[in-house]
């Protein structure tokens, strides 16, 4: 028989042949029977620290069942959840066994879905460089310098320019105008102001103005290719032919010589010098659009050829 026993509440050792705990009047264990010591008494932890671990243990097993019970998967409803937008996680979508024969299409899927169009080609936004404060800033400097100097004609120039490239193509050539008034003998301003006149629809002063600053500035490619397309704008595609055979010779190499050229051999009738002329564009630009639509246009005109 042993000469203890531990008491099974509180651990505190009683000699044996006692039948209550001293400390907590628990009952005592038999003391034959083997001597089973719990847990937290073999820590060698208190009554209290027993009862703070209990609640620690507590805590933390309801924080787990909570955060199963969160993340358990449920019911997708995929009419409820936004298109275009993942539930939590990215998912990659369900893979398709491939079959021979597509599948039909939803009709009433195709109905709904607005039709698709290529982007349209970007355009120069004449309105957008209009409402650049910086455009803006430099024609109100442009403008201070001219109400100090009126008569200054680079700065009537510049502007003129700014104002072109914001859209204003009437007081761009009223810039202009008066810009070749005080120096008639710059080509430059006339160059610019046979543009204007050309942006706006007045081939006859685009023409004069063209003819002019060539004669101050002789074989200038820009200005020679210009008069020719204002001669052509204007209807006088004899007189452009004249003017394009001299860009030429400034300019072999330029595709948009024999191009011009073409159309107007083809509005006077001379229907061999204008197939002549687009083929020697297509060899220049075989990849070009035009090319393409010139292709078409030949088979057509060298069927009129005797």
């Amino acid at each position: 028989m042993s000469g203890f026993v531990v008491c099974q509440s509180c651990g505190t050792r009683i000699k044996a042949g006692r039948e209550y705990c001293l400390r907590c009047r628990e009952p005592l264990p038999d003391p034959d029977a083997p001597v089973r010591t719990p847990l937290w008494v073999s820590l060698g932890l208190s009554r209290e620290q027993q009862l703070m671990l209990s609640v620690v243990v507590a805590i933390a097993v309801v924080a787990l069942l909570v955060v199963i019970w969160n993340t358990e998967p449920g019911p997708v409803d995929d009419v409820s959840r936004p298109a275009g937008r993942a539930s939590g996680t990215a998912s990659n979508p369900p893979a398709v066994a491939p079959s021979s024969t597509p599948a039909a299409p939803d009709a009433s899927a195709t109905a709904a879905a607005p039709a698709v169009r290529p982007p349209a080609p970007e355009r120069p936004n004449r309105d957008s460089e209009a409402a650049d404060p910086e455009l803006q800033s430099a024609r109100d400097a442009y403008e201070r310098q001219l109400a100090a100097r009126p008569d200054n004609a680079e700065t009537l120039n510049k502007l003129g320019q700014l104002l072109e490239r914001m859209g204003d193509t009437g007081e761009a050539a009223a810039r202009f105008e008066r810009a070749v008034a005080l120096a008639p003998r710059k080509s430059d301003y006339r160059l610019n102001l046979a543009r204007a006149a050309s942006g706006l629809g007045q081939w006859d002063r685009a023409v004069d103005q063209y003819r002019e600053a060539l004669r101050l500035q002789p074989g200038d490619y820009a200005t020679q290719y210009g008069l020719a397309l204002a001669l052509q704008k204007k209807g006088d595609d004899q007189a452009a032919i004249t003017e394009l055979e001299r860009a030429r010779k400034l300019a072999p190499g330029e595709p948009g010589v024999p191009l011009a050229l073409g159309a107007s051999f083809e509005r006077v009738g001379r229907t061999a010098d204008a197939v002549r002329e687009y083929k020697r564009f297509i060899e220049m630009q075989p990849n070009s659009a035009d090319a393409e639509r010139l292709k078409v246009r030949l088979v057509r005109l060298s069927a009129a050829l005797p």
